[in-house]
């Protein structure tokens, strides 16, 4: 597995993935993506075999960006790493994929002085897989932000040593 920058050519990769996912994502064409690459700290792919398998953006604390959860981080803490979405394609779930990726980002958030990340799990609807990755990984629910009638997400942090 390798792990590197998002290049142009994986952007229609992206693209499918998160849409392969979009019941527990935002929606997200070409110019989102590629706004949100251009303000991001990290825009990451996983790379198998010359196949990409899934990606990463996140935020740190400060940037532009309209997400109601980031906001939320942002109006509430100071100096953090936010991961947007992580999106890991579906035939290759349960191979590690997801916590590489985590590893990755911890590392990151370690070199770069951000002793918090946070994410986001939906929790209506509910992303149970999601919740049980993040609680492995040590993420702690900070609150439940309510979005609307069909939509709430835990807001999770993660301290890094």
């Amino acid at each position: 597995m390798i792990i590197r920058e998002i290049l142009n050519k994986d952007i229609e990769t992206i693209l499918e993935l998160n849409e392969k996912s979009v019941n527990v994502l935002s929606p997200m064409d070409k110019s989102k993506l590629l706004r949100l690459i251009e303000v991001s700290a990290l825009s990451v792919v996983i790379e198998q075999e010359n196949d990409v398998t899934g990606f990463l953006l996140a935020f740190t604390n400060s940037t532009t960006y309209e997400s109601v959860n980031y906001q939320w981080f942002n109006n509430n803490y100071t100096a953090f790493l936010y991961i947007d979405r992580i999106v890991i394609s579906e035939k290759h779930r349960g191979e590690g994929i997801g916590t590489a990726l985590y590893k990755y980002v911890i590392d990151w958030a370690s070199k770069n002085s951000s002793a918090r990340i946070f994410a986001e799990i939906d929790v209506l609807p509910p992303n149970r897989p999601s919740l049980l990755f993040h609680q492995k990984l040590g993420f702690n629910e900070l609150q439940l932000l309510k979005h609307h009638e069909h939509k709430m997400v835990s807001l999770q942090e993660l301290i890094v040593d």
